[in-house]
């Protein structure tokens, strides 16, 4: 009985002793490795390593993490107990710009659990700089006056956050009007069409801007940490453009004094004076300071002009010009003395233009002007902004009744009277030291009968007194007193209305000499001595 017992204590501890085996070995199988964490990104082939003590299956829950097996991409696969390596596909579906989770599931047996994470970098932020040809670009070029137009294409929401402010952005609306800002902004998978030019100041867009300057348009996503930046860019203003700034906003209508020491011009539109000692200075914005002057001698003669040029670097001229030391952009403007009305033109032209016209210089930058029936030379509308200051020298010290004025009564272009010394005739006529005066009278033109209109500048010649009989003329030729019948001359108001005498002379012209005498109150005031037409 004894050994019974015995051997049915073996018995059951064999059998205890093997279901605890059995037991261990059925927990081996279900046992699920440890979870790894894996980083990628869109395109890598991440593997997992594990061991299993049976049959397993695994499943990805994003479409963008696929197992490679021999059948293909799959989302689930299975496999048999052992050790295995499975490889990884990682897509760019759905890929944005935050971090990516999918989760690598394994179930063996009667158990399950997440055995890796794989963590997506966010898709690549790029952004590209084209032209308006679609060709990739690697600056932002900056235009001078007009615009030059970019492209920017993104694959986020973007927005400039820093612009100099010498750059200028323009947009077009859908009529292609232009209208500017200082920003730019778009959005994921379009194109942004923006245009550039620099913001001229007279002095920076005199200059080239290089990559290696160092400017930028930064610009940044709406987190604000991921930028990108282009280099700006500027070819200069070209050798074909100028601008300047003078010390009006007026070219025209300049006066200097004799003595050239006063200059002084008249706002045609409030009537203002402006004046300035000694010389006008001028800031020329041109490429590279690479330009030239041109000065023109304006001569008129009985209302007709011409004209000599004088180089910059030519012989002397009246007309001094003079670019500061250390600054060639300032340009000053100096007149010499003269004892008569003499007038004058200042001009610079951009290299490109100077190169161009430089051999007959003339011949391009004057045109002619028939409109009044007289060819009379002009600057070309082409060349006319280049002239930076046209003016007259004459008397400043000159009283309202010295002088006389009188111009040709169809160019309307002054002709200059001489104070005139011949005391003997002044003596016949009845004047004075001081109150005669020389000029010439106008040539004959084809089809017309030009003539000269007089105001000899006297107190007391007036619309009044001449129609009251206080204010009266003489004209004589030949000896003999012409006639206001005879339409060899009239009196009446002149272009602004001042009472003047309208000088015709005869249909044959005059040989001699012609002798007004201005009188009021019956008493010889001026005389004025005309001589002949050029022969």
């Amino acid at each position: 009985m004894r050994l019974k017992a015995n051997l049915l204590t073996i018995v059951t501890l064999f059998v205890a002793t093997a279901m605890v085996a059995i037991s261990c070995e059925k927990d081996d199988v279900g046992v699920i490795p440890n979870a790894k964490e894996i980083e990628c990104s869109a395109g890598d082939r991440p593997t997992i390593s594990f061991s299993a003590g049976g049959d397993w299956s695994l499943s990805s829950d994003a479409v963008w993490c696929q197992f490679i097996t021999s059948g293909g991409e799959l989302q689930e696969m299975s496999g048999p107990a052992g050790s295995h390596t499975i490889t990884l596909k990682i897509t760019d579906d759905n890929n944005g710009t935050n971090w990516s989770t999918a989760n690598i599931t394994m179930k063996m047996g009667a158990n399950r659990g997440i055995i890796a994470t794989i963590k997506r970098h966010p898709s690549e932020l790029y952004m590209r700089l084209y032209d308006v040809t679609d060709t990739p670009k690697k600056e932002i070029e900056l235009a001078y006056i007009d615009w030059i137009p970019f492209r920017l294409e993104a694959n986020f929401r973007f927005a400039a956050t820093s612009i100099p402010e010498w750059v200028e952005i323009g947009y077009k609306d859908e009529n292609g009007d232009m209208y500017t800002d200082h920003s730019i902004a778009g959005v994921p998978g379009e194109q942004t069409e923006a245009y550039a030019r620099i913001v001229n100041n007279g002095e920076r867009e005199r200059y080239k801007i290089e990559v290696e300057d160092g400017y930028v348009i930064t610009f940044s996503d709406e987190s604000g940490d991921n930028t990108f930046e282009f280099p700006i860019i500027y070819k200069g203003m070209g050798s074909d453009k100028i601008s300047f700034e003078g010390p009006t906003s007026q070219t025209y209508g300049w006066e200097v004094s004799l003595d050239g020491t006063k200059f002084r011009q008249t706002n045609s539109i409030d009537g203002t004076t402006v004046t300035f000692d000694n010389e006008l200075e001028f800031s020329i914005a041109a490429q590279d300071d690479s330009y030239k002057v041109i000065r023109i001698d304006q001569n008129i003669e009985r209302g007709i002009p011409s004209h000599k040029i004088f180089q910059e670097d030519g012989s002397h001229c009246w007309i001094g010009c003079k670019r500061k030391e250390g600054d060639q952009s300032l340009l000053s403007i100096t007149i010499e003395q003269s004892e008569t009305v003499r007038h004058g033109i200042v001009m610079v032209v951009p290299m490109a233009i100077w190169n161009k016209i430089r051999g007959d210089i003339g011949s391009f930058i004057f045109d002619t002007d028939d409109s009044s029936g007289v060819e009379l030379p002009v600057i070309h509308e082409d060349y006319q902004q280049y002239v930076i200051m046209e003016f007259s020298q004459h008397n400043f010290e000159q009283s309202e009744y010295e002088g006389m004025y009188i111009y040709h009564s169809i160019t309307a272009l002054e002709i200059y009277a001489a104070p005139y010394t011949n005391t003997a005739v002044m003596e016949q006529y009845g004047v004075g030291e001081g109150m005669a005066y020389q000029c010439d009278f106008v040539n004959s033109v084809e089809g017309k009968r030009p003539g000269i209109i007089i105001d000899p500048r006297t107190e007391g010649w007036t619309t009044p007194n001449y129609e009251g009989g206080n204010a009266t003329a003489e004209v004589f030729y030949k000896g003999e007193k012409l006639k206001l019948s005879e339409g060899e001359y009239y009196i009446g108001e002149n272009k602004d209305e001042i009472l003047a005498l309208h000088l015709w002379g005869p249909n044959a012209g005059f040989t001699e000499n012609v002798y007004i005498v201005f009188k009021v109150g019956g008493v010889a005031r001026k005389l004025l001595v005309v001589t002949p037409p050029a022969k």
